[in-house]
């Protein structure tokens, strides 16, 4: 006779086999998001979700990639704000769905006039950091086994970045907490506060700080999940973060190739890895200022 264990085991088996596999952009508004957005929606097997903070430019988005016949479905979400993550959550699993592709391409790039360098780098850790991790904390117990995850990180995201070695030694631990990585980031916010930042070697670029910061939460995640099966690596798509008004088309549409790359074509075998724009893997603490070109 089958034991209470042998039938919540069928009974999950049943479930799952129910469920529909999705795939999920998140922060698709920008230029390279709404790129990898447009080619994805060409060669994936299922229903595309995409995310954006910003409604109208979501609804824009979606009508011009309806009318190509793409299976997509839009979401409102705002990484820095718990309700609009958890909405997402319910819709996914009020869908029976589960995510076997995860791309986060959410990135904050300070625009704004007349902000504060302090309330600058708050605002990027708020999103390029904490938003992360609570994404993470959140939406990755919906991934299916050997889900693949995509965080789109940037050149400036190795460790190297930080030019004082006792930060890159506490940032790069192989043991180290998701707290413990809070904790050193937050140092940095005061030190920032203080106005002391680069004396005490973090530099004054907030922006490269939060891709440093970033790709730890990428290790930290690979980590945790990968005894799971999921695949999780971070990518830099090349240099096309800044004024992205004068970039050409072609500059996002490369940047794309090497996120689906990694999403779709790199083996089960990469994870828990940075990976350069030519789709080699390297060292995290390589010189982020020497373009890589071996393959």
């Amino acid at each position: 006779m089958a034991s209470d264990n042998d039938k919540d085991v069928f009974v999950t088996s049943i479930i799952l086999a129910a469920m529909n596999n999705v795939s999920v952009v998140v922060g698709a508004a920008s230029n390279l998001g709404f790129h990898v957005l447009k080619k994805l929606t060409r060669v994936y097997k299922g229903k595309v979700y995409f995310t954006t903070e910003d409604e109208s430019a979501g609804y824009h988005i979606y009508e011009n990639l309806k009318k190509t016949g793409a299976n997509i479905e839009y979401f409102r979400m705002d990484v820095t704000y718990t309700k609009s993550i958890i909405n997402f959550r319910h819709h996914i699993q009020d869908s029976d769905e589960r995510i076997d592709l995860l791309i986060n391409n959410t990135d904050y790039v300070s625009t704004e006039k007349n902000l504060s360098h302090a309330e600058k780098v708050r605002r990027t850790m708020s999103v390029n950091f904490y938003g992360y991790i609570n994404f993470g904390k959140l939406v990755y117990p919906l991934l299916t086994e050997n889900a693949r995850v995509v965080n789109v990180s940037g050149p400036a995201g190795l460790l190297a970045t930080i030019e004082n070695e006792a930060i890159r030694k506490k940032v790069s631990n192989p043991k180290l907490t998701e707290d413990e990585l809070v904790a050193v980031i937050q140092e940095y916010e005061e030190a920032v506060r203080k106005g002391v930042e680069k004396t005490e070697g973090w530099g004054m670029n907030s922006h490269a700080i939060s891709k440093v910061a970033l790709s730890a939460v990428t290790f930290l995640q690979h980590r945790e999940w990968s005894s799971r099966g999921v695949v999780i690596n971070c990518v830099n798509p090349g240099n096309i973060t800044s004024r992205e008004d004068r970039k050409s088309t072609k500059a996002y549409e490369e940047g794309a190739k090497a996120i689906l790359y990694l999403a779709l074509e790199a083996p089960l075998t990469l994870k828990g890895n940075f990976v350069w724009s030519n789709y080699s893997v390297i060292e995290w603490n390589s010189d982020p200022y020497v373009e890589v070109t071996t393959v």
